[in-house]
Formats: C-alpha cells, sequence, structure tokens
C-alpha cells in the first residue's frame, strides 16, 4: 500500500515539474518577441524631420538676434514674444528674415522660407524683449512646405 502512495506522489510530481515548463517557455518566447521589437524599432531610417529653435532678445546693449543656417525650403513659427513693459503696443512679435520671407509675425503664427539660406531671428517691440520661434526642417526627400 505504502508503494502504491509513492508512485501517486512521483506522479504528482513530475506532474508539478511539467508545469513549469510551459511558464517557462512563455517567458522565454515573451523575452525573444521583445528582443524582436527593440531590434526593429532601432533599424528605422535615420533620415527624420529636425526642428531648431531660435532664441533672441534685445536689452539695454541692444538687439542680441539668433540664426540658423538652412538647406532648403523650412517652416518657422514664432513661439513667443515677451516685454518686461507691461501693456506695451504694439504687441511684442517676432522679427524673421529668411530666404523668401522678410517680416513680422505674431506669436502662433507661420511662414516659409523658400530656399537656402540664413533663418534670422530678433524681437520688435518695446523695452527689454524676449522671443523664440521654431524652425522645422523637413526629412531629406520629404516634399517642401506649401
Amino acid at each position: 500500500m505504502r508503494h502504491g502512495i509513492g508512485v501517486q506522489s512521483t506522479a504528482n510530481r513530475r506532474l508539478a515539474v511539467n508545469t513549469r515548463y510551459p511558464i517557462s517557455f512563455l517567458a522565454l518566447l515573451a523575452v525573444s518577441i521583445l528582443t524582436l521589437a527593440y531590434q526593429v524599432d532601432a533599424q528605422r531610417p535615420r533620415n527624420r524631420a529636425q526642428v531648431h529653435s531660435l532664441q533672441a532678445t534685445t536689452d539695454s546693449s541692444g538687439s542680441h538676434p539668433d540664426k540658423t543656417d538652412i538647406t532648403g525650403p523650412v517652416t518657422f513659427t514664432c513661439l513667443n514674444a515677451v516685454s518686461e513693459t507691461p501693456n506695451t503696443r504694439p504687441a511684442p512679435a517676432c522679427r524673421i528674415t529668411a530666404p523668401g520671407f522678410n517680416g513680422t509675425l505674431v506669436i502662433g503664427k507661420t511662414a516659409n522660407a523658400t530656399g537656402a539660406g540664413t533663418v534670422t531671428l530678433s524681437c520688435v517691440g518695446q523695452g527689454y524683449l524676449r522671443c523664440s520661434a521654431r524652425v522645422d526642417i523637413p526629412a531629406p526627400g520629404a516634399s517642401p512646405p506649401s
């Protein structure tokens, strides 16, 4: 009788060991899938669009513009323009000079450069000023901004 119980015990132990293998197999499968997903993500194309930030100021010593060189058409946006003098009129704005564009943009407005050259940002308004603009450079081979 004891021998039969011992046999049952061995059968239960084998059952317990066998259920451990599918769990290990699933863990190994999960690690394999995550590794494959990581490698696929790491091999995406490197020719992505870029963003360049410009920041300019004016103070008691004068205007301090910021500039960047571009190799083709880009889009730029005035992100912020502030004055230390409250309630100034006209309101502070971004002054941008670029190939195909020479003008003033209020906060949130966008314009385009038509070719290669230099984009220059300066601030307009009264008092000490600080302004910033974003230059969106399209990915190589992408259609130029309209």
